[in-house]
């Protein structure tokens, strides 16, 4: 029994005493090794953080290109529309001129309605709800009614009937009237060709008109009261045969949007 006693303190003693062998060689090995895990660890989290911090200045600068590029195509855009509004001014202040000089012609002008307008955009005429029986005429000029304002030329009165009347458009290629050049005061022919483009033509080979130039009537060719609208200069050439210059004239007036026009109750200076 004290045998057994004896072999039962001899384990324990053994025990304990490997217990604390092996806690003094872990200690050893963490104040040996620790300093360098430590700065491996530590190292490792540095580089951690960079790669971090790196992807997320790329996606960054990423964003930023592409906001650059949205912000240079919105000022793009504002320049564009910049320019359209100073076109717009620049025009409705011409406008304005001309207007006052076509609101001094003498000749009554008379409201009409459109009856009659075709579809397709190669008819050349339209159908107005006045007549004979409202003093309406052939050959009497026939204006755009745009709110109460009389403005733009858009045909003349070819056909009358008791209680309509029938107006060729200025797009006919049948029509052809005197025109000046506003801003230069160069005299030419101005011609329909069955398109919604106007044709322009012996003008003189020193003019200076050129694009954005506003087409009016000269009234000397005795059917149409001088300055009214007609439209504006598109593009210039000069002939082949080099003796005049021709055009392009855009109308200021698109029929198609048109309700009403404006009869001037004038009869031509030499009825033709």
């Amino acid at each position: 029994m004290n045998f057994r006693r004896l072999w039962v303190m001899i384990i324990v003693l053994a025990s304990s005493l490997l217990i604390l062998w092996l806690s003094y060689k872990v200690r050893l090995f963490e104040s040996l090794f620790g300093g360098v895990y430590k700065v491996f660890f530590s190292v490792d989290s540095y580089f951690a953080q960079k790669t971090k911090e790196f992807f997320s200045s790329y996606f960054f600068v990423g964003d930023l290109r592409r906001e650059n590029e949205q912000l240079k195509e919105e000022v793009l855009a504002l320049k564009q529309r910049l320019a359209e509004v100073y076109d717009s001014g620049r025009l409705c202040s011409e406008f304005e001129k001309f207007l006052k000089a076509t609101q001094e012609i003498k000749h009554p002008k008379l409201p009409a309605r459109i009856i009659y307008k075709a579809i397709d955009p190669f008819s050349e005429f339209i159908l107005i709800d006045r007549g004979s029986k409202d003093g309406v005429q052939p050959q009497m000029p026939v204006l755009a009614l745009i709110g109460n304002e009389a403005i733009g030329l858009i045909g003349q009165v070819i056909e009358v009937y008791p209680n309509f009347s029938k107006v060729m458009l200025v797009s006919d290629p049948s029509f052809a009237v005197d025109v000046k050049i506003v801003r230069t005061g160069d005299r030419a022919i101005l011609r329909g060709k069955g398109e919604p483009m106007l044709y322009l033509e012996y003008l003189p080979l020193n003019s200076q008109a050129q694009p954005k130039d506003m087409i009016a009537t000269s009234g000397q060719d005795a059917l149409f009261p001088p300055n009214l609208l007609i439209g504006e200069l598109v593009s210039i050439t000069k002939d082949p045969q080099g003796l005049f210059k021709h055009g392009e004239v855009k109308p200021y007036v698109n029929i198609f949007n048109l309700s009403w026009v404006a009869v001037i109750l004038r009869i031509p200076e030499i009825p033709l």
